[in-house]
């Protein structure tokens, strides 16, 4: 699934997925030993990505407004 693609579209089922994927990719950076900064660095983005992803799918839509 991509995160960063304006087409993807991602709804509540996805969310099991994406806090797995989380998870793992905390996983590294919580024992950095042998992880070069480039490697955190990426990982670190990711998880971000991951955290708005999650955060969009946690947060409930907004009601349209008619005036």
């Amino acid at each position: 699934m991509c995160l960063t693609c304006p087409n993807g579209r991602r709804s509540s089922v996805h969310l099991p997925r994406l806090t797995t994927a989380r998870a793992r990719a905390q996983r590294p950076l919580d024992a950095p030993a042998g992880l070069s900064r480039l490697q955190s660095a990426a990982l670190t983005t990711h998880i971000a990505e991951l955290d708005h992803a999650i955060a969009e799918l946690r947060t409930p839509p907004e009601a349209p407004t008619y005036e």
